[in-house]
């Protein structure tokens, strides 16, 4: 029995441990990975890995060296409000869709890479639930405009 209670024990302290260093966010809370979604505007589709809690959002597409054109990344929020964005971290540039409800709500375009020294932030125009991030000048290419129905497939 008192190897049972050890045993025990060692997982309690574990358990605290990871919930002092922050670690259990990582290993509970990180459940997008993997998730990939098709993201409609109009006639084009872009599949897209998929960021909905606090972890992924704040890493984003940070650190990877670019994203193929039919790519980019959903985030997904819980309600309505407004958001910020940034570009730490990031190797190439973006267009940022800011989306409210089911269509284009805003737009922030050709945002460069964050350099050294003070972050920009951008912010959506109004209160929005979800935000697509795309290569930078697909929005122009493509002839988005605010009001354009998103479709999630």
């Amino acid at each position: 029995m008192c190897g049972m209670k050890k045993i025990i024990l060692g997982i309690g302290i574990f358990i605290v441990m990871l919930a002092v260093t922050g670690l259990y966010k990582v290993l509970l809370l990180d459940r997008t990975r993997g998730k990939i979604q098709i993201v409609r505007i109009g006639d084009v589709s872009f599949e897209v890995d998929v960021s909905d809690n606090p972890i992924s959002q704040a890493k984003g597409l940070s650190g990877r060296e670019f994203m193929e054109e039919n790519r980019g990344m959903l985030f997904l929020f819980g309600n309505q409000g407004k958001r910020s964005f940034w570009m730490q971290g990031m190797k190439f540039p973006l267009d940022i869709v800011w989306i409210s409800g089911d269509e284009v709500a805003g737009v922030s375009e050709n945002l460069p890479p964050a350099g050294f020294g003070e972050i920009k932030t951008y912010d959506s125009p109004e209160g929005v639930d979800k935000v697509l991030e795309i290569n930078a000048g697909l929005f122009k290419k493509f002839g988005f405009k605010i009001g354009d129905k998103i479709v999630l497939e």
